[in-house]
């Protein structure tokens, strides 16, 4: 990473951001913010909306999602009026896909929850030229490398990828968000409820010695890596 954007104060980062996301918004007519409901995308919506009001965000419901993030997305779209659209297989997919798994919740080292992603978001893919998301390069091993315009079959743009966890929740409280309920209760990274635990090695805030993301995809060989949605864009 560029230690001169390591070092830069979030006020810094924060106009970097805002110049990449209009950069974006103005190159590609047809964009979209992805949005989890996590503390990236709390950061990605509020930064998105200051560019401009009505940015689309689009945010992926697998059917597997926490009772707490359903919640917390209602609670945000009334607070904001952001210009927001589920994204869900279709029922033909979704019949495939537990099919395909059977009884088992994994199946080659993906949750079934996580295969439902893929059919979800493809329909926003072919109709649009650009995504923003918001990946971080020091989320985890496998994030190290983010780019901040990636190129693939859809244009990816990661405005935070510079940032790091600090910044965010540092973001996140100067500016008075509301964030996900879990983040307190000691998850560290969210996502469906099945592949989603709390990591170990996070005490009151502080990283020890594995990533951000350790406690995602358990008992797999992506374990604290990932679900396989971020590849499909490339």
């Amino acid at each position: 990473m560029n230690s001169r954007l390591w070092f830069m104060r979030l006020e810094e980062k924060v106009e970097i951001s805002l110049l990449i996301i209009k950069y974006a918004i103005e190159k590609y007519a047809r964009i979209f913010a992805a949005c989890s409901f996590g503390k990236d995308s709390r950061v990605i919506v509020d930064l998105g909306m200051q560019v401009k009001p009505d940015l689309k965000f689009i945010g992926i419901d697998t059917g597997y999602e926490f009772k707490e993030t359903l919640s917390f997305a209602e609670q945000l779209l009334e607070e904001t009026k952001m210009n927001f659209q589920w994204a869900k297989p279709s029922e033909k997919d979704r019949e495939n896909i537990k099919k395909e798994y059977g009884g088992s919740f994994i199946k080659d080292s993906q949750y079934k929850c996580c295969a439902m992603k893929v059919p979800a978001i493809k329909p926003f893919l072919k109709t649009h030229d650009a995504w923003i998301s918001g990946l971080r390069r020091d989320e985890a091993e496998s994030r190290k490398n983010t780019k901040i315009i990636e190129e693939g079959k859809i244009i990816k743009i990661n405005p935070i990828a510079f940032w790091t966890k600090d910044d965010v929740w540092q973001y996140i409280k100067e500016n008075n968000l509301i964030y996900h309920p879990l983040y307190n209760q000691g998850y560290s990274s969210l996502g469906c409820k099945p592949c989603t635990s709390k990591s170990e090695v996070f005490v009151a805030g502080s990283q020890l010695k594995q990533s951000e993301r350790s406690g995602r995809f358990i008992n797999t060989d992506q374990e604290g890596k990932e679900c396989g949605l971020h590849l499909i864009s490339k």
